[in-house]
């Protein structure tokens, strides 16, 4: 039987309840996980322990801490969890999102079903309510389209993602980049010959609203995408010719005002969703 480790990784400014409603959407699928290891990456703050502390003694499933000293970013989070994990697939989840019920279910059944590496799918964008979307982010779905779409844009909602542990580790794992630490494996995955499947589902919620634009803007963020792209020319997986015309391309929203590059987000990148009445 496919186990799963589902990998959360949690810093000192993510708010308690927020981490404790992610969770709580893992403990309640239809298919459990059969551990949740949770990278503290550097100290958290006293209510964060707490409610770590609370969540590990009344979870239904292990839930394994591992500890970094120091805050060491997102990348170096996600490799300490995939080498931490004991189970062959492992799913990632972010702190403040939300999984819906049949997520790891629906992503078993895929995976299995295709003989993919990795499977992913839909998010839905909330600012309050997770009942009131605002937007849907979609994703390709096949592997030949998901290929193609990488060679601009990341294919993959990381907060969906259950893959094989393995070939993770066969590419060299996570490495902590300024931006897109996600995007640059799945193109090493890609170009090693590994397959991709998007379920047209929404499988997570997940909070956005003004002030991840905010986040997603600026020249630290032009400088992280020209690293970005210099290293997905590294991969081969896109030419060099490719990956200058990309930096061009994906970098003049980070230079926007905020509100500019909030409607580009949500106009180009996003599905509109009716407000539910």
């Amino acid at each position: 039987m496919d186990q799963i480790s589902v990998l959360v990784r949690t810093y000192k400014g993510d708010d308690p309840d927020g981490l404790a409603a992610s969770i709580d959407s893992l403990l309640a699928q239809t298919r459990l996980p059969d551990e949740i290891v949770v990278v503290e990456d550097g100290p958290l703050t006293e209510p964060l322990e707490e409610t770590l502390a609370t969540l590990e003694r009344e979870a239904v499933v292990p839930i394994e801490r591992v500890a970094h000293a120091e805050n060491q970013g997102n990348g170096a989070a996600c490799r300490t969890g995939i080498e931490a994990a004991t189970s062959d697939l492992v799913a990632i989840q972010d702190a403040d999102d939300l999984a819906v019920p049949q997520r790891l279910e629906w992503s078993l059944e895929l995976l299995r079903a295709t003989g993919a590496d990795l499977v992913g799918g839909y998010i839905e964008e909330f600012e309050a309510d997770p009942e009131r979307p605002h937007s849907r982010r979609t994703v390709p779905c096949e592997p030949a389209a998901i290929r193609q779409s990488a060679k601009l844009r990341n294919p993959i909602n990381h907060t969906t993602v259950l893959a094989r542990r393995q070939p993770i580790l066969d590419v060299g794992n996570y490495r902590q980049l300024r931006l897109g630490e996600d995007y640059e494996l799945w193109t090493r995955l890609l170009a090693a010959g590994y397959t991709f499947v998007n379920s047209p589902r929404v499988l997570a919620k997940v909070r956005a609203g003004p002030q991840m634009y905010r986040r997603r803007g600026g020249f630290t963020h032009v400088y992280g995408e020209f690293d970005l792209q210099r290293r997905l020319a590294a991969t081969g997986f896109v030419s060099r010719p490719r990956a200058a015309a990309n930096f061009v391309v994906r970098s003049a929203p980070k230079v926007a005002p905020n509100a500019v590059r909030g409607r580009i987000i949500s106009t180009l990148l996003r599905d509109q969703q009716p407000t539910p009445s």
